[in-house]
């Protein structure tokens, strides 16, 4: 399996993180876990070329939300927006907002807040682990 350089979890929640954290180190496929506890400080680390491979982005923080974030996200360089954004949700999106996130390209998928190593290593895969020729 691809062990990739960084992921970025954002999250104003610290036991969110923490948990989600430590089952992405247990997958051992990547390097390095950033937290970013807003949509400000996300944008911070990806200006500063912090540019993590997945995102994983809570919807309601606050300071900065993730919606403002991907707005933002949006104005940013290509070289900046090279990410797959995961959106984290701990409650069934409405159609109205699913639609609204679909707009975003950069954004891959929805999944429950709370990781498990299996959806870690699914992701990984799906995104990263491409056969070659």
């Amino acid at each position: 399996m691809t062990k990739l350089k960084r992921f970025l979890l954002v999250d104003d929640s610290n036991s969110t993180n923490f948990f989600n954290k430590t089952i992405i180190q247990k997958t051992d496929c990547v390097e390095e876990v950033l937290i970013a506890t807003n949509g400000s400080n996300a944008l911070k680390y990806l200006q500063s070329d912090t540019i993590p491979e997945i995102i994983f982005l809570d919807l309601n923080m606050p300071v900065m939300n993730g919606w403002e974030f991907l707005e933002q996200h949006n104005q940013l360089s290509a070289a900046y927006k090279s990410s797959k954004i995961i959106i984290m949700i701990g409650a069934k999106l409405r159609a109205e907002e699913e639609k609204m996130l679909k707009s975003f390209p950069q954004v891959t998928e929805f999944r429950e807040k709370m990781l498990t190593k299996e959806i870690v290593l699914e992701i990984v895969s799906k995104y990263f682990n491409k056969p070659s020729n």
